[in-house]
């Protein structure tokens, strides 16, 4: 019989030793624990060669310039602060870190390109969680989950108060209250849409007093201010900082927050009045989920020392506020209660879903 030609395929031989079973000298087939030995051998070749690789990439990062997603238009509050913090987080990583604006849908654009993107650290997203404690209970499909993302750390927190117009006859929320118990659905009030913060946080405030009164959604805070200095509307729930920045001529009766804001001392809050309140607007830095533990690690100790930063401080100070820092646990379980609140409360109210 004619000796066989032997395969001298670049990978013929290599196949043939992973397909074939090996004879021993005595013409025994070899045993099948010995016949896998060459495929496992070389995954952990293979796995020993790129895990060096991968760990000096998380090592060295950041190598190449960091984006950060802001989900909102450029020249607002969040858009200011973002880029405070993207120049003190530059000096930090000793990259650059640009901010680039895509805006729609309520944030849910720019948090929907967050997800989407590698995660390798190199696009993240600051801003406020309300893309996803918010609007995920609004939508009947959407694109991403409250576990799509790394919640790195907290920068601020957005805090809102229930205002009147400067000459209203209401000096206090007891006051309010009253007005409202007395003409059941005669006030109206103004917040930024349905499902909205600002409309989720009034009807926590006043939940459970059989209150009756007729919300108006507004399209940003600057149309609804000019209606309460006309008295078309008898309060509102606007911005503590962008009110106090913007020397509007309203009078702020309660903060929607456990804690007083630093700017307006003398004005109480919900907690303090006995009401519920719902936590403010959380601020920011996310990543996408899967990132890297070493690289989540990094950009936590960058973001803890950036709030500490005299950008950052004048950034702050320039939207009259303050920094409110959390790290990556305690920010993480905020989101998630927050989550849990408002969905719970976007139950209760029966709002529609969205397409």
């Amino acid at each position: 019989m004619p000796r066989p030609i032997p395969d001298r395929s670049p990978t013929g031989g290599l196949t043939a030793a992973l397909h074939s079973p090996a004879r021993l000298s005595t013409g025994d087939t070899m045993p099948s624990t010995h016949r896998s030995f060459m495929p496992r051998h070389a995954a952990r070749l293979l796995a020993a060669f790129l895990l060096p690789i991968a760990a000096f990439a998380q090592d060295s990062y950041p190598a190449k310039p960091v984006q950060i997603i802001v989900s909102w238009a450029a020249g607002g509050s969040i858009d200011t602060m973002a880029r405070g913090f993207a120049r003190a987080m530059s000096q930090e990583l000793g990259q650059p870190v640009v901010v680039e604006n895509r805006d729609g849908a309520s944030g849910m654009r720019g948090t929907a390109a967050t997800v989407s993107a590698p995660p390798d650290g190199y696009v993240l997203n600051f801003g406020p969680i309300t893309p996803i404690t918010n609007a995920l209970h609004l939508m009947s499909k959407p694109a991403y989950g409250v576990d799509s993302l790394e919640y790195v750390c907290q920068v601020f927190e957005n805090r809102f108060a229930i205002a009147v117009p400067q000459n209203s006859p209401y000096k206090t929320l007891q006051d309010l209250y009253a007005a409202i118990q007395a003409s059941p659905g005669k006030l109206s009030y103004g917040h930024l849409g349905v499902g909205s913060i600002t409309h989720l946080s009034l009807e926590t405030a006043i939940q459970g007093r059989g209150f009756s009164v007729t919300g108006v959604p507004y399209r940003g805070e600057t149309p609804m201010f000019l209606d309460l200095q006309t008295a078309r509307l008898d309060f509102g729930v606007v911005t503590v900082g962008s009110t106090l920045a913007t020397s509007r001529p309203v009078r702020m009766l309660a903060i929607i927050s456990d804690r007083r804001h630093p700017e307006i001392p003398d004005v109480p809050t919900l907690k303090e009045l006995g009401l519920p309140s719902l936590q403010p607007a959380l601020v920011g830095l996310m990543a996408p989920r899967a990132t890297p533990a070493p690289v989540l690690a990094k950009l936590e100790r960058a973001c803890k020392n950036a709030v500490k930063t005299d950008v950052m401080q004048a950034a702050v100070k320039m939207l009259r506020d303050e920094i409110v820092y959390k790290d990556r646990k305690a920010f993480t379980a905020s989101v998630m209660r927050d989550y849990e609140e408002k969905g719970a409360l976007v139950k209760r109210l029966a709002i529609p879903a969205q397409n």
